[in-house]
Parts: C-alpha cells; sequence; structure tokens
C-alpha cells in the first residue's frame, strides 16, 4: 500500500497525487490525449487519490462508482469512460482479470455504493483546485470518504 492510500494520510493532496503518478509512471496523460480526455483523467486520477486507490481492476471498479456517487459529476462521469483514450485502455484487460474482478463486484459496487452514499458532502470532480495544499486524512473527514481499503487500516492501525 502506498502511503496516499491510508486513511489518516498525512501528504496534501497534491503529494498524493505526485505519489501517485510516481509509482504510475506509465499512466496516460499530457500532450498525447485529447483535451477531453486529459481533463476527465486529471479529475479521474485525483479520484484515485482521494479514495485511496491504486490502479488493480477492483480499484478501478471504486473509483467508477465513487466517482458516480461521491462526487459531483455524478453520471456525467459516463462520457469519460466512452472516449477513445478510454477504450484503448480497457482493450489492453486480460480476460481472466476482468472476470475476476467482476466476480469481486459483488461485494465491491454495493460496499463502495454505501460508503459513498455515507459522506457528508461530494467531492468535487473538477473543481478540487483549492483543496491541493489540504492533507488528505482532513480531506477526507471533511467530505466523509473512507478509502477503498479502510478495514484493512483499521486492522493494521
Amino acid at each position: 500500500m502506498h502511503a496516499f492510500q491510508h486513511q489518516g494520510a498525512e501528504a496534501t493532496l497534491a503529494q498524493g497525487v505526485e505519489e501517485y503518478f510516481a509509482v504510475n509512471p506509465g499512466l496516460a496523460r499530457g500532450a498525447d490525449l485529447s483535451p477531453e480526455a486529459r481533463e476527465f483523467f486529471r479529475c479521474h486520477d485525483v479520484v484515485h487519490v482521494v479514495f485511496g486507490c491504486d490502479v488493480a481492476l477492483d480499484d478501478e471498479a471504486v473509483v467508477k462508482i465513487a466517482s458516480l456517487l461521491g462526487t459531483t459529476a455524478g453520471l456525467r462521469v459516463l462520457r469519460g469512460y466512452r472516449l477513445h483514450e478510454s477504450l484503448l485502455i480497457y482493450r489492453q484487460l486480460r480476460v481472466l482479470d476482468v472476470l475476476r474482478s467482476i466476480a469481486n463486484s459483488v461485494v465491491i459496487v454495493p460496499r463502495t455504493a454505501l460508503r459513498c452514499l455515507r459522506q457528508s458532502a461530494r467531492w468535487p470532480w473538477s473543481e478540487h483546485g483549492q483543496h491541493l495544499h489540504t492533507p488528505l486524512r482532513e480531506l477526507r473527514r471533511q467530505f466523509g470518504i473512507r478509502v477503498a481499503h479502510f478495514r484493512a487500516h483499521e486492522e493494521g492501525a
């Protein structure tokens, strides 16, 4: 687990995003993306950090549900998953990994949905700039966000 994934992470949002990119150097970003995809992935990657998710398929499922139910984007977020750049990522997935994630979704989807519905406020999908210098633990407290692997952190604490 990376530092930004811990519920009580001391790092700021900006530092968490920096760590996320450092541990995932192959992520699509920058000039290789269309302006729409660049904006979508900017927000999508911040959701990874705020909700404490890595890039494994199960965590990607958490990010999708959290983006729909736990952010201000709501259903609009679905447009980003239909972009050409998103479809290219889907084509790289192994069938066995997808099937395993589908099986795990029986637990992941309802747990994530409940956590999002219990949030005290929705995370601002695209207007999160004012939070870049706030510690992740404080943002999670303020918005009532529980990271994806919260139980593991409770047991390990």
